[in-house]
């Protein structure tokens, strides 16, 4: 394959990967860490830190592509910290005062193939 081939592929797999999704997992974890505590059965409620990171990713996640992207950055950071609750993640939203919806997410979800509302 000449070097022309290989570049204009790279260039092609560079620009589609970040046309995929417009939310990074490092912001999707920074938001949703202050929920830890909740969602490993620490505290009654999710805090108020908790809410507001939920509250923006809702607003990021308004293309089925960002709400996939959401979803596996979710199942990755949560597989990192330990036991919780996947029934629990489902409360964050309603706890939260919003309407959007969640499923249990664990380490067997299939993101994409995923439907939820944020």
């Amino acid at each position: 394959m000449s070097r022309a081939a290989i570049i204009s592929i790279a260039i092609l797999l560079i620009t589609r990967s970040g046309a995929l999704a417009s939310i990074s997992c490092a912001t999707v974890i920074e938001e949703v860490a202050p929920c830890t505590s909740f969602l490993q059965g620490g505290s009654k409620q999710p805090s108020v830190a908790c809410c507001n990171g939920i509250k923006k990713l809702s607003g990021e996640a308004g293309t089925h592509q960002n709400r996939t992207a959401i979803c596996q950055c979710l199942k990755e950071g949560l597989a990192s910290i330990g036991n919780y609750d996947p029934k629990r993640v489902p409360q964050v939203p309603k706890d939260c005062g919003l309407s959007a919806t969640l499923p249990p997410i664990d380490k067997n979800t299939d993101c994409s193939n995923i439907s939820f509302m944020m």
